[in-house]
């Protein structure tokens, strides 16, 4: 029992390194698919906020939903029990979380996937290769790992669409709040601020 428990603990320190090289070439590799098919991949973006912001419109034209105080996009981790890499993409009134009418959808990072699963493959390989009869749960403690650094490249590709992000809200007629924030990170978790727009009062109070 005691030596199951140290191959347990051993087992994500042992791939760091592995996990570090695999995806710094993963990298490389994207990298080259972001300056051909850029355009492809930002209208796939592009075509879930939309689904999430004509939700919104039209549950505020039926008075259900109050003013777009925050765009929420949130790396859904139960979806890699899928294998599959998704942004969630809320929009949220003053309610936040607790709004009563949910205007959401989703984004699969589709030109990302079969080189996630390819890089899984390899490194399940070498997992086993050192440690032996590796049960499902283990494997699943390597996807977990190993997916935060797809989430990471994830996170600042949705950092560097922020300007586009907010022109397709501007784009869309929905009422936004005073102080409209665009946000992102784990889902009803932490998330950073990527955009704030200023306040009424911090126009004027820079007009002074």
């Amino acid at each position: 029992m005691e030596k199951e428990q140290r191959k347990r603990t051993e087992m994500i320190p042992y791939l760091q390194d592995t996990m570090e090289e695999t995806f710094r070439r993963t990298c490389r590799e994207i990298q080259t698919v972001l300056d051909t098919d850029a355009c492809r991949i930002w209208r796939g973006f592009h075509d879930a906020v939309c689904e999430c912001l004509e939700t919104t419109g039209a549950l505020q034209r039926q008075n259900q939903k109050g003013r777009l105080g925050y765009l929420a996009f949130s790396m859904m981790r139960h979806a890699l029990w899928l294998d599959r890499l998704e942004l969630r993409i809320d929009a949220l009134d003053d309610g936040f979380y607790m709004d009563t009418a949910e205007a959401s959808a989703y984004y699969h990072a589709d030109f990302l996937q079969d080189r996630f699963r390819k890089d899984l493959a390899s490194l399940y390989e070498k997992a086993r290769t050192h440690f032996v009869r590796i049960q499902d749960n283990e494997l699943d403690r390597i996807r977990q790992e190993y997916a935060g650094y797809y989430y990471s490249m994830l996170f600042s590709m949705t950092g560097s669409l922020t300007g586009m992000i907010r022109e397709t809200v501007e784009g869309s007629g929905i009422e936004t709040a005073d102080g409209f924030q665009i946000i992102c990170g784990d889902y009803m978790d932490k998330a950073a601020v990527l955009y704030r727009e200023e306040t009424k009062d911090e126009i004027f109070s820079d007009r002074d």
